[in-house]
Order: structure tokens, then sequence, then C-alpha cells
């Protein structure tokens, strides 16, 4: 946009026509990711149409818990803060796991081994009904 003879003025190909501040111009695309110059990014906005009836029906019912029932959207909040915490931990064991059977020793013999082995057995078990817990609540 830029002035010109006093007036708001646009290219357009290789047009120049008169700009009106009313005016607004709608692009649709079928790409699923359209990648813009920055220049254009800054002065246009992106508008994602590619929505379900199923993700709108879950941000629908997302709001109307947080207004209605506080209680069960922070016990959801909970949820899925344990789930992380419980994903976390298992990696953690795995990594464990694969660092000492990485280190060369004997694994039948060495005492370490078989107590890691153990812990992480009895951490996947807890996580696992903690997991069930969650899931069963969530319904």
């Amino acid at each position: 946009i830029f002035k010109e003879s006093g007036m708001l003025s646009i290219n357009i190909g290789d047009s120049t026509v008169e700009y009106n501040e009313s005016f607004r111009f709608y692009i649709t695309t079928k790409l699923p990711r359209p990648h813009y110059k920055p220049e254009t990014s800054v002065k246009v906005t992106l508008v994602n149409f590619g929505i379900t009836q199923t993700g709108l029906q879950d941000q629908l019912l997302q709001k109307v818990v947080q207004f209605e029932e506080r209680e069960i959207e922070e016990r959801k909040n909970k949820f899925v803060q344990q789930g992380a915490i419980n994903k976390a931990r298992l990696k953690q064991c795995e990594d464990d796991i694969l660092n000492l059977l990485s280190s060369g020793t004997n694994l039948l013999e060495d005492e370490e081994v078989i107590n890691t082995l153990d812990n992480s057995k009895r951490i996947a078990d807890e996580i696992a009904v903690k997991q069930a817990e969650i899931e069963s609540s969530q319904k």
C-alpha cells in the first residue's frame, strides 16, 4: 500500500488500483501448511479451517467444564501432569538399564544390574497401575 497522487494505492499484478480501508482480501489454499515470505506473513492473518467436528466438540466441552466444573478441570490437569511424570520415570529406568547393559559386565553376576532391573520392574508396575487409574477416572 502506498500513497500516489494523495490517494492510497496498491499494486495488483502489473496494475495500480485505488485502495479502500474497508477492503478485505481472502485467499484459500489446499496446502496443509502454507509457507509465506516473512514480509507477507506480518501483513496477513492466517486462519486454519482444517478443524473437525470432533475437535470443536472437545474444545467446547473443555470450555464448559472449565467454566462449570473447575474441580474436574483441575483434576484433569493433574492427571496430565502425572502422566508426563510417569513417562519421564519410565524413560529414566530405560536409560539406566541400557547404560548397565552397555557396560560390558557379566549381567548375571552383577548385583547392581539385578537390583536396577528389579527396581525398574517395580516402578513400571506402579506406573501401569497409576495410568490405569488415570484412564478410568477420565472416562
